[in-house]
C-alpha cells in the first residue's frame, strides 16, 4: 500500500526533551519531599499522561496538584533555548513535504504546549494536524489519538507510518493498525523495540528518507 502520511510523537522523537522532563519530575517530587524513583524509572514513564505518572510514582499524593506544579515548571522551560530539535528533524520534514506526504504530530502533551515550542523551533507549519491530550478521550497506548489523526488527514492507518521513541508509541500504533518506526533518540533502546516487534528501528528520524523512497519509489 502506498504511503500517504507520516505521524510523529513529539518528545524524544522530533525534539531532545527527555532529560529536561525527567529533571522537572525530580524537581516536583523534591519540592514535596517525596522519594525519587531510582535509575531510569522516570525516563521510562515519559510519554504517559502526567496524572497517570504521578499516580504511579506518588500514589499517596494528589495527582492533580503535582500535575499543576509540573505544568508550571514546564511552561518556564518550554522554549528553544532549553529544548533543541533532533538534528535530522528539519531536513527530514522538508524531504517528506517535497514528496507530498501529509504530516502530523500525536502527543500526550496539550496542543498549545506543542505549538509554542514547534513554532519557536520553526517546524509548526510542516504539520497538517496536531493531536494532543486535550483533544481526545483516551491517550496512547489507546489507538484513539492515531485514529483521530488519520481521520483528520483523510487516510487509513495502514497508509501511514507512526514514528515514536517509546513502547507506549509502539503499542498505540499496533492498536490502531499502523506500521511503527521506533527511533533511538528518546526513552527506548534497540533491544526493547526488537523484543516488542517494532516494524522498523532507526537511530533517528533522518533514516525515514530511505524508507520512504523504498516504499513509494524514487
Amino acid at each position: 500500500m502506498k504511503l500517504k502520511a507520516i505521524c510523529f510523537d513529539f518528545d524524544g522523537t522530533l525534539v531532545h526533551s527527555i532529560d529536561l522532563l525527567v529533571s522537572i519530575f525530580k524537581q516536583v517530587l523534591a519540592e514535596k519531599q517525596l522519594p525519587i524513583p531510582p535509575g531510569n524509572a522516570l525516563r521510562k514513564l515519559i510519554g504517559r499522561p502526567l496524572a497517570e505518572i504521578f499516580q504511579e510514582i506518588a500514589p499517596s499524593e494528589n495527582a492533580d496538584v503535582l500535575e499543576k506544579r509540573f505544568r508550571e515548571i514546564e511552561f518556564t522551560h518550554n522554549n528553544s533555548d532549553e529544548i533543541a530539535l533532533v538534528a535530522e528533524t528539519r531536513p527530514t520534514l522538508e524531504f517528506l513535504q517535497s514528496r507530498h506526504l501529509k504530516l502530523g504530530i500525536v502527543s500526550t502533551k496539550r496542543v498549545a504546549v506543542v505549538e509554542k515550542l514547534a513554532r519557536e523551533l520553526g517546524i509548526w507549519d510542516f504539520f497538517a494536524v496536531v493531536v494532543g491530550r486535550d483533544l481526545i478521550a483516551k491517550p496512547k497506548p489507546d489507538p484513539e489519538p492515531i485514529l483521530f489523526a488519520c481521520e483528520k488527514l483523510g487516510v487509513h492507518p495502514r497508509e501511514i507510518l507512526f514514528v515514536g521513541d517509546s513502547l507506549l508509541d509502539l503499542e498505540s500504533a499496533k492498536n490502531a493498525g499502523a506500521p511503527f518506526v521506533g527511533v533511538l533518540t528518546g526513552v527506548c533502546d534497540r533491544a526493547e523495540f526488537t523484543k516488542n516487534r517494532a516494524d522498523y528501528i532507526f537511530s533517528h528520524v533522518g533514516e525515514l528518507v530511505n524508507l520512504v523512497r523504498e516504499i513509494n519509489g524514487n
